[in-house]
């Protein structure tokens, strides 16, 4: 991975995990991760890469494309961190 994706991805790394820790959820699974704040927060930072069609759920569905992204970031997402 070059320098300047490396560094993009652990910006999109750190915003990302500062979402959930806004919401108080970085200690539940992704499967849990349902609040309807949290969800608006997290499709308004990856809209500009979702595609059209799968924000508005016609050729995809904007939480399973969310969830992905989540995975892909390989978030701590179900253990217990100290902050």
């Amino acid at each position: 991975m070059n320098k300047d994706r490396y560094k993009r991805y652990k910006s999109e790394y750190e915003t990302v995990k500062a979402i959930l820790i806004k919401h108080d959820v970085l200690h539940k699974d992704i499967d849990q991760l349902d609040d309807e704040k949290l969800m608006l927060d997290l499709f308004m930072h990856f809209q500009e890469e979702m595609p059209y069609g799968t924000q508005k759920a016609r050729d995809g569905d904007p939480d399973e494309y969310i969830y992905d992204k989540l995975e892909d970031l390989n978030l701590p997402l179900g253990k217990v961190t100290r902050l």
